[in-house]
């Protein structure tokens, strides 16, 4: 029996491998998405010598793109951003130094708390193949699915690790773009009456100035509540 479902692992592991399940395969890969400044889903402003764009990736087809993840779904927000400096003097943008506003300031996350919410769930799909092919015991369909879906959720991390906003210093006529990751409030259905905000220090005066800027419009689902989504939904 031991040998069986020893068998049986390996006959899941290569079905896993060659179905594509436990997969990360977004259009984007490693860099950011190239913010568009005319394109719809962009706002931009413009302080003084800097001109601050933002491109909301929370609908589905522009997150799946980007994530192959419908993160919205997840409760995170992914912006891109463009810092364009037009003046004559170096300025710094950390990354620390942007918010997002809405009646209270929203959770940033790290690149790498962002990842976590698109990782694949080895558990949740082991399960079901162990109800398809009942003589799969299920520790050892757990073991085979992990084997490939570790290898993705390290994937994950790195191609997320890739595209945050790297704060730095901005040259006259340079630019800084990258994603930002913010926890949407849960029931959230729109971008309405959110606003990011960004400081800057101008490295020759010592000066700071600050933009804002409404998100552009969007709508998405709303995340559930927990008692709602069923383990692993969204990831077999």
């Amino acid at each position: 029996m031991n040998r069986n479902c020893v068998a049986w692992g390996i006959v899941l592991l290569t079905v896993c491998l060659a179905s594509g399940c436990a997969t990360y395969d977004p259009a984007v890969k490693g860099v950011a998405a190239k913010l568009d400044p005319t394109g719809s889903n962009a706002t931009k402003v413009v302080q003084g010598d800097l001109s601050l764009y933002v491109e909301e990736y929370a609908t589905a087809e522009k997150s799946q793109a980007a994530f192959d993840t419908r993160l919205a779904d997840e409760g995170l927000l992914p912006l891109l951003i463009l810092v364009q400096n037009g003046g004559q003097q170096e300025y710094e943008v950390k990354a620390t130094d942007i918010v997002l506003r809405g009646k209270t300031v929203m959770n940033v996350l790290t690149a790498e708390q962002a990842a976590s919410k698109a990782e694949r769930s080895a558990v949740g799909r082991a399960l079901g193949w162990s109800l398809i092919v009942p003589i799969i015991g299920i520790p050892v369909a757990v073991v085979a699915s992990a084997m490939h879906t570790s290898k993705v959720n390290k994937q994950i991390v790195q191609d997320f690790a890739a595209k945050p906003f790297a704060g730095g210093t901005i040259t006259p006529n340079g630019e800084r773009s990258g994603f930002v990751f913010f926890e949407l409030e849960a029931g959230r259905k729109d971008l309405s009456d959110l606003s990011l905000e960004m400081t800057a220090q101008n490295l020759v005066t010592g000066d700071t100035v600050t933009i804002a800027t409404p998100l552009p419009p969007a709508k998405f689902t709303p995340k559930p509540d927990a008692s709602q989504k069923a383990t692993g939904e969204h990831r077999w």
